[in-house]
């Protein structure tokens, strides 16, 4: 009988998990929960970890910590708290394990083919739903959901496709169809019209750009006016971003009652500043609650002042609101170390394809939750797993390549 190989089954869990990520909602949970299994049985198996203790370590386990803290101790009992912390606890151990996993660069660009493929082939079924059976509104990935959160994703795996193309390497068919599958994302993010998305995705095009020049050497005028070009082109072809701020703009609306949603999470951090009101609980924040709070700290409550959702359309007041400052601390930190990483190691003129595809992919990920995270919950659900993937990945290649210079 054919003995299992559980590190080709470590691997194929995880190429299962970009596959359906976001697609399909129960193969991916599998695949999660077998990719984090085999890996804990082949580090058990090996005795290898994947090195020493780091500050990495402590920040993702007290990301999570936070999460954990909020469900626990914050004001209003969570209906569904405990599921929002285990989505942190999931998307943390996969940073966790990846960041101390060693990967051959075959199976590396293997993966980075099936994150892209199968996002492509979702939104083929997006376009289906939104064109042929018009059952769908606004263009989204079928397991995503939400036009906001599906064109974060698609904003991830752009950046993911973009540095992959901008690394030039393969035969002159597979740069092309590279190159259509940028196209393709790029304008589906214009499809989607969802602006917290294409506003950090033109950031980040921008500062790639930009990096990508000083390594080479170009002149940076070169990409402005390239971003330009795919701007303007963009639009042409897909007008409606153009029309829905017309829109907004006629409505009073540009911020999209943003300012009236973080006055709310403000007065629930007013009211909770150490774990906020529970994760998932600003749901739970409505005008008879917000007028309670008002009267009891002897101010007027003004219901025009304030708009009632789900969440507060911020990653950062989302968060403190939700768990304070015990959950917004670590998450900060996290972001900046990441930050501050791709800033040390970007790309130098003898770095290799990879590396320069894996950092690209990281700071398209990082600039698209930290911007983005302005206007939108990011790090949230799917597109925060495919985040904390890039982060891992890239993270773990750092231990073994030179620090730039200059």
């Amino acid at each position: 009988m054919r003995r299992i190989n559980l590190n080709s089954a470590e691997q194929w869990a995880l190429l299962a998990m970009v596959a359906f990520l976001p697609a399909l909602e129960a193969p991916k949970k599998i695949a999660v929960v077998l990719y984090l299994a085999f890996w804990v049985i082949n580090r058990w198996r090996s005795k290898e970890w994947g090195g020493s203790w780091s500050g990495w370590d402590f920040s993702a386990l007290v990301l999570i910590g936070g999460a954990y803290a909020s469900a626990a101790f914050g004001a209003f009992w969570p209906d569904k708290g405990l599921g929002a912390a285990n989505d942190v606890l999931i998307y943390g151990l996969v940073f966790l394990t990846l960041r101390r996993s060693r990967f051959e660069e075959r199976f590396l660009w293997r993966l980075f083919a099936v994150a892209i493929v199968a996002t492509l082939l979702t939104l083929l079924y997006g376009y289906w739903g939104l064109l042929v059976t018009k059952k769908r509104v606004f263009l989204g990935l079928n397991s995503v959901g939400h036009v906001n959160h599906s064109a974060i994703y698609m904003a991830i795996i752009f950046s993911m496709a973009l540095a992959w193309a901008g690394a030039a390497i393969g035969s002159w068919r597979q740069r092309a169809l590279l190159w259509v599958g940028v196209a393709a994302l790029w304008l589906s993010l214009f499809v989607s019209g969802a602006r917290g998305a294409l506003i950090p995705v033109v950031i980040f095009v921008l500062l790639w750009l930009f990096a990508r020049a000083k390594m080479m050497r170009r002149a940076v005028w070169k990409p402005v006016l390239l971003v330009l070009l795919m701007f303007g082109g963009a639009i042409a072809l897909v007008p409606g971003v153009v029309e829905k701020i017309k829109g907004n703009i006629e409505a009073k609306e540009l911020a999209a009652r943003r300012p009236a949603l973080a006055k709310v999470a403000l007065l629930a951090v007013r009211e909770y500043p150490a774990f906020g009101v529970g994760i998932t609980n600003f749901a739970k924040i409505d005008p008879d609650v917000a007028a309670r709070w008002q009267d009891r700290s002897g101010q007027v409550f003004v219901a025009e002042d304030l708009y009632f959702s789900t969440h507060a359309h911020s990653l950062y007041l989302n968060t403190l609101a939700e768990r304070g400052l015990v959950g917004l601390l670590p998450l900060l930190v996290f972001l900046v170390g990441v930050g501050l990483a791709l800033l040390r190691y970007r790309p130098t003129g003898v770095s290799t394809p990879l590396q320069k595809t894996l950092w690209g992919s990281a700071l398209g990920a990082w600039v698209i939750t930290t911007i983005g995270g302005v206007f939108n919950t990011t790090l949230h659900h799917e597109h925060a797993l495919i985040a904390m993937i890039v982060f891992g990945i890239w993270v773990a290649q750092t231990r073994t390549r030179p620090v730039a210079s200059g």
